[in-house]
């Protein structure tokens, strides 16, 4: 076997990669919660996680391209949260556009193969929601379900804040994967929201669980992994941001002004048409009638300064569609701001449950939001 020419073909630029002949394994392997988590550029990469109530001996991450007789492993990290052991693993150095398959394996066990498709640079669909908390997420099953069916070639799914009710509890969490089974083969790119920032007695906390939930992009800031981070996709820059100073900066210090050095750097360094932001709190008050401080103060003029083209937001569980605003103004240029409406059963505006949807391409930009009956609320086309 030419391992040279493997080499070249899997566009590997350091070392060659150890191929093997995968093992036939008789006996199933029973894990939970199988998800694929962005990465900095999705062309080249991806983690994968998943969870097991008991600790796995000897796992390992095995795959290949699809179809390919040889195959490669990648090793596997282990957290614990909640009475689950969480498992993560960094596939690196696959080719852009091109269709892979995966399986995890542990002692004499392996679960079925799983496809993974990398991202090229061309067209690409996602679907964004925002405040999937609930009671008991039945209705976030049903909003995720409807997406899915009205969209089934998304790529990606953002979930912009206050995925659980309570970060610390871990019941919330396992509930919340059940009910995300129609998302599974997505990828998910998770936003902290205040109420990923709560403990088990609801008052403020380091958001534990969502950080051991979601292995992020490094976003190569000290104490500050996972909190914030960027990514490329198609034809677009995304950074994902957080807006939770007042529940976590008692805890990690500045991190409104670690997060705007990070920022800044970031996007001077993109180079996609679009510049698109994640963020969970509202640049609006609850009344919709005027910006908040923090929005004033921080996040309109640094995405004025930054040519940011959209940012979409939560936190309020209703949709608006805001427009352009520039120097704190409507305006015919500047960033477009959308609130996103909530996903779970926490209704506060007497508002059915919506999601949105982004078709992205290099010189057009279309937004769709959606209700859980599939009816068009919005729709809106941004070009360059």
């Amino acid at each position: 076997m030419n391992f040279r020419k493997i080499f070249e073909r899997f566009g590997l630029a350091e070392t060659e990669p150890e191929f093997h002949q995968p093992e036939k394994f008789s006996e199933p392997l029973a894990i939970k919660y199988l998800r694929q988590i962005i990465t900095a550029d999705s062309r080249t990469s991806r983690t994968i996680m998943f969870n097991s109530k008991n600790r796995l001996e000897n796992v390992r991450l095995e795959y290949k391209e699809f179809g390919a007789e040889l195959a490669s492993f990648v090793d596997v990290a282990e957290d614990f949260f909640g009475e689950q052991f969480i498992y993560s693993a960094t596939i690196k150095n696959l080719r852009a556009a091109n269709l892979y398959e995966f399986r995890i394996i542990s002692g004499d066990s392996a679960t079925d193969w799983q496809k993974l498709r990398t991202s090229g640079d061309g067209e690409f669909e996602m679907l964004v929601f925002s405040d999937s908390q609930c009671r008991n997420y039945d209705v976030w099953r049903r909003t995720a379900s409807v997406a899915d069916k009205i969209y089934p070639d998304a790529e990606i799914c953002a979930l912009n804040g206050d995925l659980v009710d309570n970060g610390e509890d871990s019941r919330q969490w396992r509930k919340w994967y059940e009910a995300s089974e129609n998302l599974r083969d997505r990828i998910l790119v998770p936003v902290i929201g205040n109420h990923e920032c709560y403990g088990a007695s609801w008052l403020d906390c380091e958001p534990r669980g969502f950080l051991s939930n979601f292995k992020l992009p490094s976003n190569g800031v000290k104490d500050f992994g996972g909190y914030f981070y960027a990514f490329d996709y198609g034809a677009a820059n995304f950074f994902v941001l957080n807006t939770q100073f007042m529940e976590l900066e008692k805890f990690i210090g500045d991190l409104r002004a670690r997060q705007e050095y990070w920022l800044r750097g970031a996007a001077n360094a993109a180079n996609r048409p679009w510049r698109i932001v994640f963020m969970h709190k509202s640049i609006f008050n609850r009344a919709l009638s005027d910006f908040v401080d923090e929005a004033k103060n921080y996040f309109l003029p640094l995405f004025d300064e930054l040519a940011i083209d959209l940012v979409l937001t939560g936190h309020l569980h209703t949709y608006r569609n805001a427009g352009k605003i520039f120097a704190q103004k409507k305006s015919e240029r500047g960033t477009h701001y959308v609130l996103c409406g909530r996903s779970g059963d926490q209704n506060y505006n007497r508002e059915v449950e919506s999601f949105i949807a982004l078709k992205i391409r290099a010189e057009s930009l279309e937004l769709t939001c959606r209700d859980v009956a599939g009816e068009i609320r919005d729709r809106f086309t941004l070009t360059k």
